[in-house]
């Protein structure tokens, strides 16, 4: 998916393929080390849940500390960087220990991916119809609860089959959008040829059959 990063995520640095800057390598490295303490912080607490629990004070802080790993970031300063990402970390521990002293629960022992969508709503995917109905007991906190099953229903519609075949084509294609009318690709010059079964060399270079 993408989307424009909100200053209360983890900012990135792009490193170049071919001569990249020392700041480039450092903060890389830098922020690595803090999208690994947060991606660790969401599988086992949740998709940002405690820091909804905790009190506004303590949100507050939290915020702040990301704001300074984003000014350190725009200043390209790597000792505010390393400083920042340390208070960061930090303020994951502090959050867990609060939720912990306050007895908040961990996510259940159940095998589910969820992420936030553009939209700032929490939604899980789950294998089973039994395993949603477990996880929804467990996490109140959850806008949408997807089934593997479900996606199978989503994935065997005409139009969805048609990008699918497109997209096997060029893996690393990204839909941007779904819309019947249109494929969701960005990069094509004119979506409809495409679904309607137009030659498309100039892109994919594929022979009409």
């Amino acid at each position: 998916m993408s989307r424009l990063k909100s200053k209360k995520d983890v900012p990135q640095v792009e490193v170049k393929r071919y001569e990249p800057s020392v700041w480039d390598i450092q903060a890389s490295a830098c922020l690595t080390e803090l999208e690994t303490r947060k991606e660790q912080h969401h599988q086992k607490w949740g998709c940002d849940r405690l820091i909804t629990l905790v009190d506004t004070s303590f949100r507050e802080k939290f915020w702040v500390q990301m704001a300074r790993v984003w000014d350190a970031t725009d200043a390209k300063d790597i000792e505010r960087l390393r400083k920042a990402v340390y208070g960061m970390v930090k303020g994951y521990d502090a959050l867990e220990a609060w939720a912990t002293d306050n007895g908040i629960p961990q996510n259940p022992p159940i095998r589910f991916l969820e992420w936030k969508t553009q939209q700032g709503k929490i939604v899980a995917v789950v294998q089973t119809i039994n395993e949603s109905l477990d996880l929804q007991r467990e996490r109140k906190d959850l806008s949408m609860i997807w089934t593997l099953e479900e996606f199978e229903i989503v994935l065997a519609d005409p139009l969805v089959q048609e990008i699918m075949a497109i997209k096997a084509l060029d893996p690393t294609a990204q839909v941007k959008m779904f819309k019947k009318g249109g494929s969701g690709f960005e990069d094509m010059e004119d979506d409809l040829h495409v679904l309607e079964g137009e030659p498309v060399p100039k892109l994919f270079n594929v022979p009409r059959k």
